[in-house]
């Protein structure tokens, strides 16, 4: 389960830094679901993907650092931090915490910390949201 679970983490954090943002449909189990504590609101793989391309779309840089991944029973936690650039020449450090659960080589869960101070050039957050 370790080495499973560890590898989910890395293909999960590879693609969403390098890769085809589609390829995540594969990562996550059918169904599953992340969290976000900047608005405590559970959303689908869809959702995350089409938050995710919002995001990418305005970085000119989008670069994980400070990696520290750890199995869990159930799955791994990720600490890392997320430096995003954006087009406009913004520069945001987000640092966050990954909580996932993974079932037969495949996320199930995810809880996603975000830094709050980070978040407002998160696509899954809008001002709105208070």
């Amino acid at each position: 389960m370790n080495d499973a679970a560890l590898a989910a983490g890395e293909r999960l954090f590879h693609i969403v830094e390098h890769g085809d943002l589609d390829a995540l449909r594969e990562v996550f189990t059918p169904g599953a679901q992340v969290w976000h504590n900047t608005d405590e609101k559970l959303v689908d793989v869809e959702t995350t993907i089409a938050n995710l391309r919002k995001i990418r779309a305005s970085a000119s840089i989008f670069r994980y650092t400070d990696i520290k991944r750890e199995p869990t029973p159930s799955g791994f936690v990720q600490q890392h931090l997320l430096i995003i650039e954006t087009a406009d020449g913004r520069r945001v450090r987000d640092f966050a915490c990954c909580v996932c659960r993974v079932e037969d080589g495949r996320i199930a869960h995810m809880d996603a910390y975000h830094d709050s101070a980070a978040t407002h050039v998160l696509a899954h957050r809008q001002p709105s949201d208070g």
